[in-house]
């Protein structure tokens, strides 16, 4: 260690120099740096929540949520359809087969 210390004394210009480039590369990766906050990343489910005020889940059932399940049934990138009826409202889950783009539904 002392040996390493008593060369960069006899040498302060190699000392600066390796300094000035740890600090320039430091500068090109920060600025070179990708972050976001909320990840690039497409979402496989697609909520569709329906509201309905004073209606039973069997009218919700009947009226909605079947009608929503039927249409999506021959869409391709579906992979599965979830729903629950309730008194007032319905919510539909979509999930989409992986590495299809929402987007294109």
């Amino acid at each position: 260690m002392k040996n390493i210390i008593k060369y960069f004394v006899k040498y302060p210009v190699l000392g600066n120099s390796i300094f000035a480039m740890i600090l320039l590369f430091g500068i090109v990766g920060y600025t070179n740096l990708k972050t976001t906050f909320f990840p690039d990343v497409p979402s496989r489910n697609i909520l569709i929540n329906a509201f309905y005020p004073g209606a039973s889940p069997e009218e919700i059932e009947e009226g909605i949520t079947l009608k929503i399940e039927d249409n999506l049934k021959g869409l391709t990138g579906v992979d599965r359809v979830t729903s629950t009826s309730s008194e007032n409202s319905a919510s539909i889950n979509v999930e989409l087969q992986s590495g299809f783009d929402a987007t294109d539904l």
